[in-house]
């Protein structure tokens, strides 16, 4: 028996070994997974999928002589800030309307600055020579805030119709179901948005994207032109026969409305095989298209709410020169809603000067937005008419 002991202990103990060695590898794999998976689930819950780091945003302040450096720090912070979360926006909105509408933008995205960065770093900053203090920075920014809050803002009295238009299987270069809607949107007070005036490969892929059915790019599209609605209609034609020399065809349509900040499809309609007719298979289809698309279009107007245009009276005192005049004039027009300015009475002799704005607000909301450009003080507010004094322009 001590024999048999003494000659196998080798093996025994090399097999002993073996086991405690599968054992610790199997232990150790556990661990790694175990610990893998905590990290998976740390990292999913605590950094959303939409940020974006190492957005760059710059600022300058002047410092003022009895200012404190550390101010005019803050306030090129600020607009560093401002600067990198504009570059996000820029990701989803056209270039030229984000040129035109940045101050406006800004406006509910700044109060929101700590919750869309969610971390940031001062690259550099130095106090220049010529009384400027510059900042850099760089900014992780929540790209879902700043979508959530650009949809939330969107204009309620803007318009993009997209149609896809076939008569017997063939693209129509003139639309006639996109001229009867933009027709009936326009008489109901509504600004309607042309997007074929910026020609981009983003413009033309959600375009395409859109008359194929896609939804997505619907709001996509609605922020890229910051433009609350947009219809999305189609038509086509099919030949039916011939009787004689008469020919006929029949057309099918339909026509979406798109409500983008409150995420709902306000309105769809669709009608079927209405017929057309005309001396060939073509002026048939065409016949049958102009039939349906004259019905679609005035059902379609029923969703649509009227958007009076009304005319309000500002009256500014201690305008200054003429270019003071000409800057409150441009400022004005960059007001929301505000679609026009006209003159009134103008002497600035005594530095008064009367305008007349056309726009689908009320004099409330004008006053309001008057005071947030800062140029103006309101003195007072009727139902069609704001007194007003300038500051510094």
């Amino acid at each position: 028996m001590s024999n048999f002991i003494t000659k196998n202990r080798v093996p025994i103990m090399v097999a002993v070994w073996m086991g405690l060695l599968v054992l610790f590898i199997y232990s150790y794999a556990q661990a790694v997974n175990t610990v893998a998976q905590g990290k998976s689930k740390i990292s999913d819950e605590s950094v959303p999928s939409s940020l974006l780091d190492s957005m760059i945003g710059s600022g300058s302040a002047s410092i003022l002589r009895n200012e404190d450096i550390e101010e005019a720090k803050g306030k090129a912070l600020k607009m560093a800030r401002d600067e990198a979360i504009l570059k996000v926006v820029g990701l989803h909105v056209s270039p030229e309307i984000l040129a035109k509408e940045k101050d406006n933008i800004l406006k509910y995205l700044t109060p929101e600055q700590d919750n869309i960065i969610k971390e940031s770093k001062i690259v550099s900053e130095n106090q220049g020579e010529d009384g400027f203090y510059r900042v850099k920075i760089s900014a992780t920014i929540r790209e879902d805030m700043v979508k959530t809050l650009l949809t939330k803002n969107l204009y309620d009295d803007r318009v993009i119709v997209i149609t896809s238009e076939k008569n017997l299987g063939n693209y129509l270069k003139r639309h006639v179901l996109e001229h009867d809607l933009i027709k009936g949107i326009k008489d109901k007070g509504y600004l309607i948005v042309d997007y074929r005036t910026v020609k981009n490969d983003r413009v033309r892929g959600l375009v395409s994207a859109i008359r194929q059915g896609n939804t997505e790019s619907v709001k996509k599209m609605g922020i890229y032109y910051l433009t609350d609605i947009v219809v999305v209609g189609f038509v086509e034609s099919k030949f039916s026969q011939q009787t004689k020399d008469i020919y006929s065809a029949n057309a099918t349509g339909q026509v979406k409305i798109h409500q983008i900040g409150s995420k709902k499809e306000v309105s769809s309609l669709t009608k079927h095989n209405l017929k057309g007719f005309g001396s060939d298979e073509e002026k048939a289809g065409i016949d049958a298209i102009k039939k349906i698309s004259k019905q679609m279009a005035e059902e379609a107007m029923k969703s649509f709410a009227g958007k009076s245009v009304k005319k309000v009276k500002l009256t500014i005192k201690e305008i200054g020169g003429d270019a003071s005049f000409r800057k409150a004039k441009t400022a004005i027009l960059s007001i929301p809603y505000v679609k026009e300015v006209s003159n009134g009475i103008s002497n600035l002799d005594i530095e008064e000067i009367t305008l007349y704005l056309k726009t689908t607000k009320s004099a409330d909301y004008i006053a309001k937005e008057l005071s947030e450009l800062k140029y103006f003080v309101i003195k007072k507010v009727g139902k069609s008419e704001i007194l007003a004094e300038a500051r510094k322009i």
